[in-house]
């Protein structure tokens, strides 16, 4: 016969309550089996350490991957500490507790940086931190995932290319100053074999300089140590097998790797720009010796030179004034000849003076005022400019750092030029000036004169160069050339635009600077 079921609603209720009893234990037994089966998988897992941390950073759980890699068994490192995982100079600057700070305010923080292993030897690890939080948001613990860098082969092997295929010579040394690597560069340059030089110390090649940067001292790590280096040449003295020396340039660079820090080195061999450099000093100084009796020269023409020509030129102009008339016509054209020639001299010998001096023997730099300058330009080209009937007009100029004798003569000789190569028409000359990407400043002498063709636009600063015979107009050539010469000793340019018949302009610019 089939039971019957009770009528009694408490046996109903004793049914349900035995079920309900037993329901954390079936809870606990699936969350036991699902922990089993995700550590399985994480067992499974070889290439990587994944591991859990609590608040505090003790280690709370452990895979095989982790043991293989970092040497420990999960019975011994399980609440532990994972600054264990670190050097001891990252220890001493708090960096495990750090990098906690850092998982904790972004919920995940990825670097690459040394690890120890249980033995204690050094890896390069790729590491990702990950913070992990309760469903109320509450910080539970942190997650790591870390892999071994030194054990990609592949890396290493690319890294020795890059090596062999550098034009320069590559060697590569440990924090003891021992040579690691290097490349067939590095074997021409120092002339030893790859395997006379690697375990040895890099003294060997580099006697003084290298070694000492790789030595940290306790108030330093070997990082800081190098950080000033980084992307700088450091001239030191290389040492070949034969035992000759010869002048190196050498760029520094850090470098993690299982082995600790090692440092790359590119060598480069700078004999010839020493040579070169020493062939510039020399030529240099022969230019300026060459400079110093020019300016003697022109020292001596100015005196006594100038003196015995004086003399010249006033006894012809007595012949011309006494005997003109009184000879035949080929003595009155004669006198004039040498009366004409030794004028021009005289001229010639003035100009290189003023040229020689343009440029070198000027006065110091200081404020002045531009406008100033001019006025004093207009004041004595004053009988020019009646004579012509010019009219010079200008915009309010600035104050500049210059010699204001020097850019008085500047605008003199601009303006004059202006007026002197004129047309028919009555000439009008302007001067003007303004601000250019805020360094500099452009001046402009504007003219309504004869033009120039622009292919004599860089021959007519070059001294001596005219474009027009002693007939037309005088002069020696000299002005423009001057001109140039002042404004090259201040750092400044000068140029020229013009067209036939349109007038010219000629611009000059000068660099702003500080002045007192």
């Amino acid at each position: 016969m089939p039971l019957e079921r009770s009528s009694d609603p408490r046996h109903a209720d004793s049914h349900v309550s035995a079920k309900f009893a037993n329901a954390p234990n079936l809870a606990e037994e699936a969350l036991r089996e699902c922990e089993e089966k995700y550590q399985m998988l994480l067992d499974e897992v070889q290439d990587y350490a994944i591991f859990l941390l609590d608040q505090q950073g003790m280690v709370v759980s452990w895979n095989a991957g982790a043991e293989r890699i970092k040497g420990y068994r999960g019975e011994q490192i399980i609440g532990h500490n994972f600054s264990c995982f670190f050097p001891p100079e990252e220890i001493k600057r708090g960096r495990p507790e750090e990098l906690l700070r850092l998982a904790t305010a972004s919920g995940r923080h990825e670097y690459q940086g040394m690890r120890v292993r249980k033995d204690g030897s050094r890896f390069l690890a790729s590491i990702i931190l990950i913070a992990l939080h309760d469903p109320a948001g509450n910080l539970r613990g942190f997650s790591e995932i870390s892999r071994d860098l030194s054990e990609r082969k592949e890396s290493g092997e690319k890294y020795r290319g890059l090596l062999e295929a550098a034009p320069d010579a590559m060697v590569v040394v440990n924090q003891g100053g021992e040579i690691v690597l290097l490349n067939l560069q590095a074997e021409k340059q120092f002339g030893y074999s790859r395997d006379e030089l690697v375990g040895q110390k890099v003294k060997n090649i580099i006697p003084e300089g290298f070694a000492e940067r790789l030595i940290a001292d306790d108030l330093r790590s070997v990082e800081d140590a190098l950080a000033q280096q980084i992307g700088t040449g450091i001239e030191l003295t290389g040492r070949r097998k034969n035992g000759t020396a010869f002048p190196i340039e050498i760029m520094l660079s850090p470098l993690e790797s299982a082995e600790g820090i090692l440092v790359t080195a590119a060598i480069r061999d700078i004999t010839q720009r020493k040579e070169s450099e020493q062939q510039l000093v020399k030529t240099v100084g022969e230019l300026k010796r060459s400079n110093d009796e020019l300016q003697q020269f022109a020292y001596v023409a100015s005196h006594d030179l100038q003196e015995p020509l004086r003399m010249v030129a006033s006894y012809t102009q007595l012949l011309a004034q006494r005997y003109k008339g009184r000879l035949d016509s080929d003595a009155d054209e004669f006198i004039a000849y040498a009366v004409d020639g030794s004028n021009r001299m005289q001229g010639l010998i003035r100009d290189l003076l003023t040229y020689s001096r343009a440029g070198t023997n000027g006065k110091a730099l200081h404020k002045s005022s531009s406008e100033n300058a001019l006025k004093e330009a207009l004041t004595n080209l004053r009988a020019t400019i009646e004579e012509s009937g010019a009219v010079v007009t200008h915009d309010l100029l600035p104050a500049i750092t210059i010699d204001d004798t020097q850019l008085s003569q500047l605008f003199q000789n601009l303006v004059g030029n202006a007026i002197k190569y004129r047309t028919s028409k009555v000439p009008h000359v302007h001067v003007s000036a303004a601000k250019n990407g805020g360094n500099e400043w452009i001046f402009s002498v504007r003219d309504n004169g004869m033009g120039i063709d622009p292919q004599y636009f860089e021959r007519i600063f070059i001294i001596f160069q005219r474009l027009h015979g002693r007939e037309e107009f005088k002069g020696t050539g000299i002005g423009l050339a001057i001109c140039k010469k002042i404004v090259e000793r201040v750092g400044g340019r000068i140029w020229v635009e013009s067209e036939l018949e349109k007038g010219s302009t000629f611009w000059f610019a000068l660099p702003e600077r500080d002045g007192k």
